[in-house]
């Protein structure tokens, strides 16, 4: 679980943060790719979910969910 105590998403950018390029720091060194790329990888090759519980003014919490699998293998 990672939590960002600072000051929150504002609630305009909340449904964009997994876009890819999605950025509030355009044209300051911001490619919009961090989030997209976490998504991705949580979704797809993780076979998992990321969600994001989020308090203006607070922070944000990102949680990711994985399945667990046990594999039976004959020696």
């Amino acid at each position: 679980m990672m939590v960002n105590d600072g000051k929150g998403i504002p609630a305009e950018n909340l449904s964009k943060i997994f876009d890819p390029f999605f950025t509030t720091k355009r044209g300051q060194g911001g490619s919009g790719l961090g989030l997209n790329i976490v998504y991705n990888l949580v979704t797809q090759k993780l076979n998992g979910i990321i969600q994001v519980e989020n308090s203006l003014g607070v922070g944000s919490k990102f949680v990711m969910k994985f399945p667990i699998t046990h594999h039976n293998e004959e020696l």
